[in-house]
C-alpha cells in the first residue's frame, strides 16, 4: 500500500498536471482558437496541441480538479485519497461516455481511442493510486 506521503505527493502531482493542462491551453504556440480554423465554433474554445477541443467548461473542470487536489494534498492523505478516487472516477466515466459516443457516431476507432486516451491514462493512474492496497486493509466493525 502506498504510504501517506506517497498519496499526498501523488495528489499534488496530479494537481500540477491539471493546472498545466489549463495553462497550456493559453499558450499561443501550443494551441489555436477553434473559431479561427473551424467557422461556427464557439469563440471560447481552443484546440490544445492542435488535437483536443477544449471549452471553457473543460478549463473550469480541469482547474477545479487542480485546486481541490492541491488542497487535499495539503490537508491529509485521507483527503488526497478521496479526491483521487472522486476525480479519477469522474474522468473514467467521461472517457467511457466519449468512447461509447465515438463508437455510436461511427468515428474511426483509432482516432476515437487516441482522442480519449489522456483521460483513460490519467483516470487509471488516479484510481490505482487511490485504491492500491485498499482491499487488504482491515475494516473497523460497528
Amino acid at each position: 500500500m502506498p504510504s501517506d506521503r506517497t498519496i499526498r505527493f501523488g495528489a499534488a502531482a496530479f494537481s500540477l498536471v491539471f493546472a498545466g493542462v489549463v495553462l497550456l491551453g493559453y499558450l499561443p504556440g501550443v494551441n489555436a482558437p477553434v473559431h479561427q480554423h473551424h467557422p461556427g465554433m464557439d469563440p471560447g474554445e481552443h484546440l490544445l496541441l492542435g488535437t483536443y477541443k477544449i471549452s471553457l467548461l473543460d478549463d473550469v473542470t480541469h482547474g477545479l480538479t487542480a485546486l481541490l487536489l492541491l488542497v487535499a494534498s495539503l490537508y491529509s492523505a485521507r483527503a488526497s485519497r478521496l479526491f483521487l478516487a472522486v476525480f479519477g472516477s469522474y474522468y473514467a466515466v467521461d472517457a467511457a461516455i466519449y468512447l461509447i459516443t465515438g463508437v455510436l457516431q461511427q468515428s474511426p476507432l483509432k482516432s476515437n481511442v487516441l482522442l480519449n486516451l489522456p483521460h483513460v491514462i490519467v483516470s487509471s493512474a488516479m484510481l490505482a493510486l487511490a485504491y492500491r492496497g485498499r482491499a487488504n486493509v482491515p475494516r473497523k466493525s460497528s
